[in-house]
Order: structure tokens, then sequence, then C-alpha cells
């Protein structure tokens, strides 16, 4: 009739399958859930306006920009409560769209700064002290733009790594300030030259 031999290998080999799906659908779901703590936490920083925390999660340092010049322009991290990008972040709101395998999808809404330095310089009337707050000003009344950046992240053996320092992530952020800066800059350059030439 029945082999009840052959039924107990049977329930084994089930019960392992099963135990073996439980298994993998836990660690998976624990890796989930560990991915989408990581990535909250820009979204808590910027929500929160904790430039320090911030600056951690892009560079993983307690400085915002490394170039000098930059640094100067947008002022260092020991006064980032009166710094530009902390103006910038004040009117940042992020969230997360989607989490994939491979990267994490943020939705970013900032301030449109494309064109904050060419309209700075059609202002004639600008001096050094109401320089900052023009910026400032142009900052708070600047229309929002927003954009989908993707986060490549990789998380092997406990360990979350993403890599939040890329421009595309920084001109999220800043609403495009990093390209306006690299426009000026480029602008600044050209002009010398068609100068050195003359």
């Amino acid at each position: 009739m029945y082999n009840i031999g052959k039924m107990k290998k049977s329930a084994k080999k089930k019960l392992l399958i099963i135990s073996l799906v439980f298994t993998l659908c836990f660690s998976a779901c624990g890796t989930d859930k560990v991915v989408e703590t990581e990535a909250e936490k820009i979204v808590e920083a910027v929500t929160n306006k904790d430039m320090k925390a911030v600056e951690t999660i892009i560079l993983g340092t307690g400085n915002f920009v490394t170039d000098e010049k930059l640094a100067d322009f947008f002022e260092d991290s020991e006064n980032a409560s009166n710094g530009i990008i902390t103006k910038i972040v004040e009117q940042d709101s992020i969230k997360i769209k989607e989490i994939t395998k491979e990267y994490i999808a943020y939705e970013i809404t900032a301030p449109e700064l494309m064109n904050i330095f060419e309209d700075v310089m059609k202002e004639e009337n600008l001096t050094e002290e109401s320089f900052e707050e023009y910026i400032y000003n142009y900052i708070a009344a600047a229309e929002k733009t927003k954009c989908e950046v993707k986060v490549p992240y990789n998380y092997e053996e406990g360990i979350f790594t993403a890599d939040y320092s890329t421009q595309e992530f920084m001109n999220g952020i800043t609403g495009n300030l990093i390209t306006a800066y690299q426009k000026l800059m480029k602008q600044m350059i050209r002009e010398n030259s068609e100068e050195d030439v003359k």
C-alpha cells in the first residue's frame, strides 16, 4: 500500500525546501529593510535641514565642498547655517520613488538656480553688503524644479554603500547650481582667453 519510508523522505524534502524558501525570503526581506532604512537617511537629513548629516551622507565627511574657490563661495561647514547651500536645502524636498536591486530613485524638488549667476551679473547696483541678501532672496523666490535621480548602491555582507556625490544628485539638491557654477567658470575662462588674444 503506502511506503512509510518514502513518505518520510518526501516529507523531509518538502520541509527542507520550505525552510530554505523561508530562510531566503526572510534574509531578502531583511536586506530590503536595511536598504530602505539607509535610503531614508538622506530624506530625513534634508527634511530636518540637518546640513552636517547631508554633508556626511553625500561626501562621507563634514566638508560639503572640497574645491577651495567653490568652498569660499558656499562657505565651509563651520558656517553652514549661514551658507548658500543651506539656504537651498531649506527649500528642498526629497522622497524615495523606487528601490531596485541596483539603485534608489529619489524625487527631488529644489529652487531652479540654473541662471542665478547670469541674473546676478545683470544686477548693476549690487554691493558686497547687498550681494548675500540678493542671493538669499533669489533662492527663496526661485521657481521649483523637480527631478528624479538614481543613486547606485551596493549592499553586501551587511555593509551598505551608495554614491550620493554624483553631479546628478548634487545638481538635484542644489537646483542645478553646480552646473550653473561650471558654466560660469567656462564663460570666464573663455572671456579671459579672448582678452589674451587681443
